[in-house]
Parts: structure tokens; sequence; C-alpha cells
């Protein structure tokens, strides 16, 4: 992934590789080289109000996760450890955070995912989401916005 200035992306991230040391693990798999080479460029400087490059998001992400219409993911992590699979993903839109956060607290009212949990303050959002039907199923969401750009992070773990 692209780290620049940009501060939204690490921590779903860490999270993601954080929780897959904790648990003993360190496999990956399913992440597309595309993906695995953004990830691993240098750091550098993009234009304000420019979107980063498109990946693939890895096999076995939930397909019924609410995903901002018209953002672009930009970076995509799948961890395996002890029968857990983990997702760390980022996306990316022009549109400001208030516009993605009415999104999110709107679609996860409706369908199988829930907010158990968000907040917002000083241009940010955050949320702690679970699948209704599974509450196992679950992560952090977050929404920061910085040089104009949008960015959707969410750590996703799912049970094996």
């Amino acid at each position: 992934m692209k780290f620049r200035a940009r501060h939204v992306a690490a921590p779903a991230l860490v999270l993601v590789l954080a929780t897959a040391a904790a648990c003993g693990g360190g496999n990956t798999g399913n992440a597309t080289s595309k993906a695995s080479s953004a990830r691993s460029s240098p750091a550098s400087v993009t234009p304000a109000g420019k979107l980063d490059g498109a990946v693939t998001m890895p096999n076995g992400f939930p397909s019924d996760f609410p995903v901002y219409p018209g953002s672009r993911l930009t970076a995509a992590r799948q961890v395996l450890a002890n029968g857990q699979t983990t997702w760390g993903v980022v996306w990316e839109t022009l549109d400001g955070v208030d516009q993605v956060q009415n999104f999110y607290v709107n679609k996860l009212s409706d369908g199988d995912w829930m907010l158990t949990y968000n907040g917002s303050g000083s241009g940010t959002f955050s949320a702690i989401i679970s699948r209704k039907s599974n509450q196992k199923d679950a992560g952090i969401l977050t929404v920061e916005s910085e040089s104009n750009v949008t960015h959707i992070a969410l750590a996703l773990g799912v049970p094996g």
C-alpha cells in the first residue's frame, strides 16, 4: 500500500496485521499481485483530489458488505490465521466524509450488517460493525479525508 502522509489506511491495515500476528498467524493468501505491488510501493505524493490506482478485491470478501457507490478500491489485503479470515481494505472517493457517513449509517441499518458503535468528529467517522446473523463477523470502519480525497478503511474479521 502507498503510505503517503495519509493516516486512515494505516490503522486498518496495521490492525489486520496485528490481529494475524496475535493469533499466531501470518499466512496471507488471495491478495492479487496488483494489490501486492500497490502495498509495497515506495511512498509518494499524489496531487490533491486524485485517487490512487485501483486494486482487485481478494477472493471471499463478503459480497453483501455495502461498498460506497463510485468509490475505488485502492488497497486490499487478506490474512488467514487460526481459522479466521481478516480483510484490510481501503476505498477512496472524492465525496465528503459526511456523504460517506450518511451512506454507511443508512446502509448498515438495513440487511445483515449493523453498526454497534459509531462516532464522528472534526472530519472523521468511525464505526464498529458486525453481522446481525453472526456477530463474530465484525470489524472497524474508518472514514477520513485528506487532500480532498476521502479514505474508507475497513478491517473485517470472519471466523472460518
